[in-house]
């Protein structure tokens, strides 16, 4: 105990001294008091927004509470294997990847305290964001339906708290489980293994809970919706803690405090278990996992080697091959590419991000948006393209924002070479930007797969998805060229810093902005005030060329930041 207690004591020390330090520096301490300015502002906004969506669906579309919360059921799914998958990647980074871990496993420190200590910051490491959505919704939650001051603490600490770390933890064992089955089967036939597990889970989960039939069937009573119609969910939901949350609000809400502390208990039971057993996987595991890595690596550096030696012919991008770009960019975009494979936490991440657009892209082919009424169309087709914009902000926070900072120390070596920063920012953004483009316009295709109203809607959504990845691209890249840093060479921690999280605040914002711009052209639409078939429309054209000249702006001002970050004292 006294050594975890000297070890977060310095940490702690170690955390003040450099705050101190940023804070010495008017620069720092603006972007400081701006981020948290930003950070309060992001917390009011999902507050206000939750409440008007909370205003719409239960005084103006009279959904009922039953429905309510089933849907807060299922995002509160999505939500739970969203940070276990996420948290998959960033304890990876934190257990086995970090110098901090190499360091302290030189000192006489037991190897199930040095776990127990990287546990805890893995998962407060990734939370801030999520912690402050939590209490902002909750918050809106328990104003809307007027509930008494107790039901503020015991929503963020015995509900939402609990439930973030289960699904953080559950991250962890199923890391440590996956290091010890990939020495035996390989590195990445495990990943393709865990990946599956997670794309079969999902698509049981919505095969079984089938929202569409939920809402179906609760229509026949339209519009009394105020029956008990517990009958309609399907048992598989008793057994996962998203249905616990939410009935833990729906009985408070209810005030039916018996059954809600039943859901609560069953909470922070399940959190307690998953706490206890990683804690005792790790301590048994956590050192034989962190010898796993060094043994794969020094695999993978023996194989290279084996190819150097015995295969002299030119592989993929090749840095011998020849290419149709001048000698400078070629070399440049090669080494982006070997840059970003040859750190696991890059691809790990990026097969995550995959599994879950194949997930949704399953999932969307199958609503039928036009045999709802007119306000749940507009509500689930918004829902759906916000949903595509989400993922595309998450792919760009997640890989656009630390495309500079990512070089580290060796960017001196780029800087000191005869390479103009403009020429720079192309070989570094374009990549990511047409792969984050065919992305977008593939999730837009299939969310119109089910909807047979023409192809109005759809070159409409073309034409805004393709402006939105531009706008959301340029944007994380100029707020990464703005909050560069090389004192982090892990892209997990980069794109998890101070920086980004004002960046994933700037991101939310943005997709409030679309929701505005486009909720009335999408109520008038479905609302037959205008042909299906015409495509000259108004509401629509205007929405367009908003979102199109919002893109050339903050294109403009992003290459500007991302050129004049380049040309300065990038270590300053």
């Amino acid at each position: 105990m006294n050594q975890l207690i000297q070890i977060f004591w310095y940490k702690l020390k170690t955390f003040i001294n450099y705050n101190n330090q940023i804070f010495s520096k008017p620069k720092f301490l603006v972007q400081n008091i701006l981020g948290s300015f930003i950070f309060i502002l992001f917390g009011l906004g999902i507050y206000f927004f939750t409440n008007e969506i909370f205003v719409y669906v239960l005084d103006e579309i009279h959904i009922g509470q039953f429905l309510l919360h089933r849907f807060i059921s299922i995002l509160l799914f999505v939500f739970f294997v969203s940070i276990s998958a996420g948290n998959l990647v960033v304890a990876y980074s934190m257990l086995f990847k970090s110098s901090e871990v190499f360091y302290l496993l030189t000192k006489p420190i037991k190897y199930e305290k040095l776990f127990f200590i990287r546990l805890i910051e893995s998962i407060l490491y990734s939370s801030p964001t999520f912690l402050l959505i939590g209490f902002s919704v909750l918050t809106a939650y328990g104003v809307y339906f007027k509930l008494p001051l107790i039901y503020y603490p015991v929503s963020i600490f015995l509900i939402f708290i609990p439930f973030v770390f289960s699904a953080a933890l559950l991250g962890i064992i199923i890391l440590i489980f996956f290091m010890q089955v990939a020495r035996k089967f390989g590195f990445r036939r495990t990943i393709l293994v865990i990946v599956t597990l997670y794309l079969i889970a999902i698509y049981s989960f919505f095969n079984l809970v089938n929202p569409k039939n939920l809402v179906t069937e609760v229509m026949k009573y339209y519009p009394n919706f105020d029956f008990n119609f517990s009958f309609l969910i399907h048992p598989v939901n008793y057994f996962l803690p998203n249905h616990w949350f939410a009935e833990a609000l729906f009985y408070f809400n209810k005030t039916d405090m018996q059954i809600s502390i039943q859901y609560i208990i069953l909470i922070n039971l399940l959190f307690l278990f998953l706490l206890i057993f990683s804690i005792i996987i790790g301590s048994e595991f956590f050192y034989k996992s962190f010898l796993i890595t060094i043994e794969l690596k020094a695999q993978k550096q023996n194989k290279k080697f084996s190819q150097k030696v015995y295969n002299q012919g030119k592989q993929i991008f090749d840095f011998r091959n020849n290419s149709v770009f001048s000698t400078q960019t070629d070399v440049l975009l090669k080494k982006e590419f070997h840059q970003f494979f040859r750190e696991p936490a890059q691809w790990i991440h990026l097969g995550v991000i995959t599994f879950l657009i194949l997930i949704f892209i399953s999932s969307i082919s199958k609503i039928d948006v036009i045999k709802t009424l007119p306000f749940l169309q507009t509500i689930t087709y918004l829902s759906i393209f916000i949903f595509n914009s989400f993922l595309i902000s998450s792919i760009c926070l997640r890989f656009v924002y630390p495309i500079l900072s990512i070089e580290a120390q060796a960017f001196w070596k780029i800087k000191s070479a005869p390479v103009k920063p403009i020429d720079l920012i192309k070989t570094k953004i374009l990549p990511p930007l047409f792969f984050i483009l065919l992305v977008a316009q593939i999730l837009n295709y299939f969310s119109h797969r089910s909807i047979s109203m023409g192809n109005v809607l759809l070159i409409y959504s073309s034409i805004n998805i393709f402006s939105i990845s531009l706008t959301l691209v340029m944007l994380n890249f100029g707020f990464g060229s703005y909050f560069v840093t090389f004192d982090e060479k892990s892209p997990i921690k980069i794109a998890s810093s101070r920086g980004a999280t004002i960046t994933f605040l700037f991101n939310m914002i943005y997709l409030i902005f679309l929701i505005i711009i486009l909720l009335i052209p999408l109520t008038n639409f479905f609302e037959n005030k205008f042909s299906y078939h015409s495509f000259f429309n108004k509401d629509f054209l205007i929405s367009s060329i908003i979102l199109l000249i919002l893109a050339v702006l903050v294109t403009l001002i992003s290459i500007r930041s991302g050129i004049k970050a380049l040309s300065g004292d990038l270590m300053t």
